[in-house]
């Protein structure tokens, strides 16, 4: 006899903020329906922060979360960097709170959740553009993987 899992639909989320860190723009990708999806390879999408980073000033490139079917906000996904920027550092900041813009069943958008923020900080005597790449695993099991381009201002 088989059991059944309950159904559980999540979405791990990457949400782009331009503008300032606290507020703009939002463009977000990835998730799956049903039960938590176990992902072979990972997922691939790219972003660009629409505007440019200061030399020695974080400016937050994006928000991860995981939310379940009520839109709620589920333990914050296990992020990695994966290719590093060759210009800036990469730090993480957790607990960092933004709007959905998409989720994978489109019943949360507009809804508030809590996630990793990703904060990008050019080096000084860097300009021009700058590219990272991140993976997040959420606690279901999925895996989305996203490149970053950045712009320093010059």
């Amino acid at each position: 006899m088989t059991q059944k899992r309950p159904a559980l639909v999540t979405a791990l989320v990457a949400l782009w903020l331009s503008g300032c860190s606290q507020s703009g723009p939002t463009l977000a990708t990835a998730g799956s329906t049903g039960a938590p999806l176990a992902v072979a390879a990972p997922t691939a999408d790219s972003a660009t922060r629409a505007s440019p980073v200061i030399v020695g000033r974080p400016a937050r490139v994006f928000v991860m979360t995981s939310v379940d079917a009520s839109c709620r906000s589920l333990p914050e996904p296990e992020i990695t960097i994966i290719r590093p920027p060759a210009k800036g550092d990469i730090t993480f900041k957790p607990a960092q709170t933004t709007t959905l813009a998409s989720t994978a069943q489109g019943t949360c958008l507009g809804r508030t959740a809590t996630g990793t923020g990703i904060y990008y900080t050019a080096r000084a005597g860097n300009s021009g553009a700058d590219q990272f790449a991140i993976t997040a695993k959420a606690q279901t099991g999925e895996v989305a993987t996203r490149t970053f381009d950045v712009k320093i201002t010059e």
